[in-house]
């Protein structure tokens, strides 16, 4: 399988947002929520789910490939400081997810995915081919397709996205409203923008101490 990586180059955009910053009128950010583009002057990527640690602190989870191993600082809105990685880990396409912990002046970020609660989190046994599927991007915004396939950690999905999306939130929407957390965006297949991989949530959250906000 040839699989292509969905973060994009971050320059021109914080260039555009420093210009934007500077005809504009100050305003307060709101808070950080899944589906936002953050940039650490290198990259641009798409926050994924929103999360509480054991250790108090809070986190949104992206790609592992997002992370560069320079200690970078992240940023969203107008160059608002979001805060750093603090694990991340990357194994081709059979790993690929990282976290950063929110610097304490951020605040609690936005548990909601597109407006909707987070109702639980599925484990592998959940997952069935031909399951609606959804996720929710910096570039694309909401795409939905359906699962196709699912291989250890990782789940193949017919679902639309493009580079910068990478990070992005996948999820199975419920009859109430709210959405069933999956996994978290990897990349795409190569030539294929609509053929998708996520690496599941559930064990991400076992191993970080984490679990999403509702």
């Amino acid at each position: 399988m040839s699989f292509r990586w969905l973060q994009g180059a971050a320059l021109t955009v914080t260039a555009l947002m420093s210009a934007l910053v500077s005809a504009s009128p100050a305003r307060a950010a709101p808070p950080p929520a899944p589906g936002i583009q953050m940039t650490d002057e290198i990259l641009k990527c798409t926050a994924g789910f929103a999360a509480k640690g054991n250790d108090g602190s809070y986190y949104l989870l992206t790609s592992g490939h997002c992370d560069s191993h320079q200690d970078s600082l992240w940023k969203y809105e107008q160059n608002v400081p979001l805060g750093k990685i603090s694990a991340s880990e990357e194994e081709g396409d059979r790993k690929d997810a990282a976290v950063i912990r929110l610097d304490r002046t951020v605040g609690k970020p936005v548990g909601d995915v597109g407006g909707r609660r987070v109702r639980d989190v599925w484990g592998a046994a959940q997952i069935q081919p031909g399951t609606p599927f959804c996720k929710l991007g910096a570039i694309t915004g909401e795409t939905c397709g359906a699962i196709k396939n699912i291989d250890g950690e990782v789940v193949e999905a017919s679902v639309y996205a493009l580079n910068g999306d990478s990070g992005s939130a996948g999820f199975v929407k419920n009859e109430d409203g709210s959405v069933s957390a999956v996994g978290i965006l990897m990349g795409s297949l190569t030539g294929d923008d609509n053929t998708t991989y996520y690496v599941l949530v559930q064990p991400l959250l076992d191993r970080w101490g984490l679990r999403v906000l509702p």
